[in-house]
């Protein structure tokens, strides 16, 4: 039982050290909310960003959304969630947002990138993912799996985030 818990862990390990990882420049993205304003990684210029890779069928993502809309109000950041799977579609991913209105949704976008494009570019292998970007589009940190707030928060302040406007 110990070698197949150790092996869990290797692999996990393996997994996040394919991803996109800190000190990295974050990929390049082209998608839309649900207005159609199109996004893209320099639409966040000059200010940390929060991105999470998610699935509308994801216990764990059910799990840590309260608390993370609640720090994206608290902190007022940009807070994207985009949906990696591809049965989410627009309909899907506007309807769950619903009870989380401080999140940022992005959608494909004809003529540009899908979801799964972009988790494919951040080598996003399961959900959630969360990146957390400074103010140029470095990667701060990433999370394969749960996230606990107070390490955002940590990661924020790396960022450089310095607190709310008025």
């Amino acid at each position: 039982m110990r070698w197949k818990c150790a092996g869990i862990v290797l692999a996990g390990m393996m997994l996040v050290a394919l991803a996109a990882k800190p000190g990295d420049k974050a990929p390049d993205f082209r998608l839309a909310d649900a207005k159609g304003t199109i996004y893209t990684l320099a639409s966040f210029k000059g200010k940390p960003v929060v991105i999470t890779f998610w699935a509308s069928w994801c216990s764990v993502c059910k799990a840590e959304f309260p608390k993370l809309h609640q720090l994206a109000q608290e902190y007022q950041i940009p807070f994207v969630v985009i949906s990696r799977e591809p049965k989410d579609t627009a309909s899907v991913v506007q309807a769950y947002m619903k009870v989380y209105p401080s999140f940022l949704p992005l959608l494909a976008l004809p003529g540009g990138d899908t979801p799964v494009t972009v988790a494919n570019r951040f080598r996003v292998l399961g959900q959630p993912w969360t990146f957390v970007l400074d103010g140029e589009g470095r990667i701060v940190n990433l999370y394969a799996g749960p996230v606990q707030v107070e390490a955002i928060k940590d990661d924020l302040a790396l960022a450089g985030y310095q607190g709310a406007a008025p």
